[in-house]
């Protein structure tokens, strides 16, 4: 069966989806910044005017204008990706979406978290950390619902959509399900400018292109992303509170569970497309 995210006329090269991404770039700025002229004077109009401290108005501004900018963004891309295929794009939200998939998804994410921190993680973590990463802790320090906020619900939802459902999604139809995948996740981890990230980046948008390319469903990589963040937030805790530290243990339990979910995944994608077959068979009348 033809993978139905080739259905779309949207297609994307690697420079067009570098150039996709820096138009991107540019509106946020521009977004950026009006939102700022606009809110700027708000505040302090609600600031003289009220008992509301500037922290808190500061907190608020920020809770309510990422997952803003990141809807706008996201309508804008949309525009765009329509555009560029003659309005004969859509984002494939729910594709081969049940509980079994999600369940086998979300334990391979899990696996996967423990295998890399107790192995190539334990390389990568000695490199220095940016400031700008230093700066995001502080901040997670100070205001940890929103981070948390931030971290579990908006980054997955925004990412997902952008880089799964609409660049992997063009690159799928411009190159093989391998080529696309691949690119996706370099440019995935890129994203992050860091290696620290990026290396983590770039397997995980793997793991997701291999899960958006064989099942179309945005739903599902959204899902693995948020366990994603909730783990390591959970993981990061153990470290600070329990004295947790990876060791081979971890490591083996990660491969374990990896790979026993992975094995997991693709049987009830099997079960997913022969019912589908089935269904198809018996609405055209002919079991």
């Amino acid at each position: 069966m033809e993978n139905q995210a080739r259905e779309s006329k949207f297609e994307l090269s690697v420079l067009g989806t570098l150039g996709f991404i820096g138009k991107l770039i540019f509106y946020f700025l521009i977004i950026l910044g009006a939102l700022t002229i606009i809110l700027v004077p708000i505040g302090l109009i609600i600031g003289e005017f009220t008992p509301i401290s500037l922290e808190t108005l500061k907190e608020s501004a920020k809770l309510l204008s990422e997952p803003v900018l990141d809807i706008i963004i996201i309508v804008v891309a949309v525009k765009k990706a329509k555009k560029m295929s003659d309005n004969n794009f859509r984002i494939k939200y729910l594709g081969k979406l049940n509980y079994k998939l999600l369940l086998s998804v979300i334990l391979l994410m899990i696996g996967y978290y423990l295998w890399y921190q107790s192995s190539i993680g334990v390389i990568i973590n000695k490199f220095p950390l940016p400031e700008f990463l230093k700066e995001a802790e502080r901040e997670m320090a100070l205001h940890p619902y929103f981070s948390i906020f931030s971290m579990v619900i908006v980054a997955p939802i925004f990412e997902e959509i952008l880089m799964r459902g609409i660049l992997l999604a063009g690159l799928l139809n411009k190159y093989s399900p391998k080529k696309a995948i691949i690119i996706s996740a370099l440019i995935f981890g890129v994203w992050h400018f860091n290696i620290v990230q990026s290396v983590n980046t770039t397997l995980i948008g793997l793991v997701l292109g291999m899960i958006y390319y064989k099942t179309n469903s945005l739903i599902l990589c959204i899902g693995v992303h948020m366990t994603n963040n909730i783990f390591a937030i959970i993981m990061e805790g153990a470290k600070e509170y329990m004295g947790y530290s990876p060791n081979i243990i971890s490591f083996l339990v990660g491969l374990i569970i990896f790979t026993a979910s992975g094995i997991l995944f693709f049987r009830y994608l099997k079960e997913s497309d022969e019912n589908l077959k089935m269904n198809k068979l018996t609405k055209k009348g002919v079991i």
